[in-house]
């Protein structure tokens, strides 16, 4: 299943990059959507890309035909990977991955300079192999995803305004 969101910023690409690039914001970010246990490692390659490296204990509210695939507190680990952060136009790919549960979250980030500032582009692709209830708990995985990502931006966007 394969879904787009995007997030307008009124600040160029450098400085919103800076900032989700920045560990101390990941944390805080992190924490107001409600993880625990956060860990976040950033590093450069020698190529040049920053990955970022995240893991924590995110709460869910499972329906209850997925309570035993989806727990109330998952631990979640992820790379993301900004291949292209030279240039005014800053690219990237992420997976993500539940501990125990039959499934990924993967795709593309993009910052894009605009006018009033940047759009922040995540397309997210989920795979879930379970046979009859697999795209049920992928439109789980897109709901909380977009439920996560409306906080994130919140966040976010305060976040810049304090700048």
């Amino acid at each position: 299943m394969k879904f787009t969101i995007t997030h307008a910023y009124p600040k160029d690409t450098e400085t919103v990059f800076k900032v989700l690039t920045d560990k101390f914001y990941l944390v805080k970010k992190l924490e107001a959507t409600g993880a625990k246990n956060i860990a976040i490692h950033v590093h450069t390659e020698a190529n040049g890309a920053l990955v970022i490296f995240r893991k924590m204990d995110i709460p869910s509210n499972p329906p209850g035909f997925a309570k035993k695939i989806i727990k109330a507190m998952n631990t979640v680990t992820g790379t993301d990977t900004w291949q292209s952060c030279g240039g005014e136009k800053k690219t990237g790919v992420f997976e993500l991955a539940v501990k125990g549960a039959p499934g990924s979250l993967s795709g593309q980030i993009i910052l894009n300079p605009t006018k009033k500032g940047c759009d922040y582009i995540i397309e997210f692709d989920v795979r879930v192999g379970i046979p009859l209830i697999g795209n049920k708990i992928a439109k789980l995985v897109e709901d909380d995803t977009r439920t996560n990502q409306a906080l994130d931006y919140a966040f976010t966007k305060n976040y810049l305004e304090d700048l």
